[in-house]
């Protein structure tokens, strides 16, 4: 069978590194049963990527590379009617088995890429978003909190709306609301164009009207335009992508990142030094614990945790509080 031909040669390629990985996801779309993705890289962790629907060739491949590879990352959104996470965990014994979302990851690759292409500055740029699911309504969201100007199309006005509305009810106070597609202003080009639909659009001729030389233009659903669009764009010189989720592979590393491990090993928790309780990294004490910055090896005393999550005022102070504060500092002084 050609995908055990391509795993195996996907094996050959991270034998050429110490550390190893491979990533299993799938699509909303119509999936295909397996297919062989691009490669990705994060310093020294070599990976290659697969999309898998069928349930037999994901136990193979799973099988296959299982202690063969440091992690096994798994996408845990459900797509699709196979689960990959389950069968994963049923099947997977000695790799590092790691869940991933890749919507958020795709949702950090369009953000960087837009943050690159314009000098990290978004504010008041005019923005159309073309869909009214889950991705093109997490970017549109994401968008608007930079501060630039969104309006969403969709295949209909009432979702257009419905999204829109829903939208607006969680973004900041003072932030600019989002917009639907009839509200784009007149005689504005669009400075970025992203769609993220499940199909191709089939009302391009909206957008010729609102795009010029200085449009940029994402793919970010992946044939959501047609050859002709396409073609067009690339004779007037116009800026059209395909999004490359690559972008945000160091994302789905965070938990493994070395920041997040001291963070949970030296920050994060509850202790005490010479008797006085302490807590740091946001966990919740109880009242009269003294909040530091680190639980291992404190440096900076934040305050007195008040029970309830919170720091109590100068004026709440009880002498025990304060004689503990006083305690803190001068171990910390000492330990200097």
């Amino acid at each position: 069978m050609k995908y055990l031909e391509e795993i195996n040669q996907e094996l050959d390629y991270l034998s050429k590194s110490s550390k190893r990985g491979i990533i299993v996801n799938t699509t909303a779309k119509q999936a295909p049963s397996f297919r062989l993705l691009p490669r990705r890289a994060v310093d020294n962790l070599l990976i290659s990527t697969f999309m898998i629907s069928e349930q037999e060739i994901l136990k193979d491949t799973l099988e296959f590379f299982d202690g063969k590879v440091d992690y096994i990352f798994i996408d845990i959104e459900q797509k699709q009617e196979i689960n990959l996470f389950k069968i994963a965990k049923e099947v997977v014994q000695d790799s590092k088995l790691v869940s991933i979302k890749p919507n958020d990851i795709t949702l950090e690759s369009c953000d960087l890429l837009l943050r690159n292409q314009f000098s990290d500055n978004l504010y008041d740029k005019n923005i159309i978003i073309i869909g009214t699911g889950n991705l093109a309504s997490k970017v549109a969201n994401r968008l608007a909190e930079r501060q630039a100007s969104v309006h969403i199309i969709g295949r209909s006005k009432e979702k257009e709306l419905k999204t829109v509305k829903a939208i607006n009810l969680f973004l900041p106070k003072y932030n600019s609301t989002i917009k639907v597609f009839d509200e784009f202003p007149k005689n504005k080009a669009a400075d970025i164009i992203i769609s993220f639909l499940s199909g191709e659009f089939k009302d391009e001729k909206k957008l010729l009207e609102v795009i010029d030389k200085n449009s940029f233009i994402v793919d970010g659903g992946i044939n959501n335009f047609s050859e002709d669009f396409i073609n067009e764009m690339l004779i007037n010189n116009i800026n059209i992508t395909r999004l490359d989720t690559r972008i945000a592979i160091p994302y789905q590393m965070l938990l493994f990142h070395k920041d997040t491990k001291i963070f949970f090993k030296e920050v994060y928790g509850k202790g005490n030094l010479q008797g006085i309780p302490l807590v740091s990294g946001g966990f919740i004490g109880d009242e009269g614990s003294v909040i530091v910055d680190n639980i291992n090896l404190p440096e900076q005393v934040i305050g007195i945790a008040d029970g309830k999550g919170g720091l109590k005022s100068n004026e709440q102070l009880t002498e025990r509080d304060e004689n503990n504060l006083q305690g803190i500092r001068e171990a910390i002084s000492i330990s200097r």
